[in-house]
């Protein structure tokens, strides 16, 4: 298996300077985050991604995508400016493929984004909160730093609120 990682925030950093080739090292999903979606629900979901947090929250839009129930889908991927975007073809790809996906991207330093898309990816999803929606959060500690407390100013009840960091236990 071959990897190719950007040395960003810590997980990454550590795999690239840290990690040689042969180096055996365990792969799999976030533990204990409770990151699944509640098959019984049929709320339509707010994602908001900030780096290799998109990965976790791509996989609940697969969930979706393999047992649709009338759910609709913002997923908000937060970067510094567009060519920051992780995995933006295959973001693109689900998104042509599925009428229930909205894609929106939340660029922090981009001076060409438009003014739906600037700024952090909590500021932009909240212009897409829509009450009754989950959402889910996962990204690096500085992104999800005081998350919640302006999601529930927001009026996202608390229950609703999933948050997820990047880093590892």
């Amino acid at each position: 298996m071959e990897l190719h990682v950007r040395a960003v925030a810590a997980v990454s950093r550590a795999l690239v300077h840290a990690v040689r080739p042969g180096d055996p090292f365990w792969l799999g999903p976030p533990r204990d985050v409770g990151l699944g979606l509640d098959p019984a629900s049929r709320a339509d979901l707010l994602l908001v991604a900030g780096g290799t947090g998109l990965a976790p929250l791509r996989s609940l839009v697969e969930q979706v995508a393999a047992a649709p129930a009338g759910r609709r889908v913002t997923l908000v991927v937060g970067a510094r400016a567009f060519a920051d975007l992780y995995d933006s073809v295959s973001l693109d790809r689900l998104q042509c493929a599925h009428d229930w996906l909205t894609l929106v991207p939340a660029l922090s330093h981009e001076p060409l984004a438009g003014a739906g898309e600037r700024g952090d990816a909590l500021t932009v999803a909240l212009d897409h909160y829509r009450p009754g929606q989950e959402v889910y959060l996962c990204g690096p500690p500085p992104m999800l730093a005081g998350s919640r407390l302006r999601l529930l100013a927001a009026g996202v009840p608390a229950e609703r609120i999933h948050r997820v960091t990047s880093r590892q236990p």
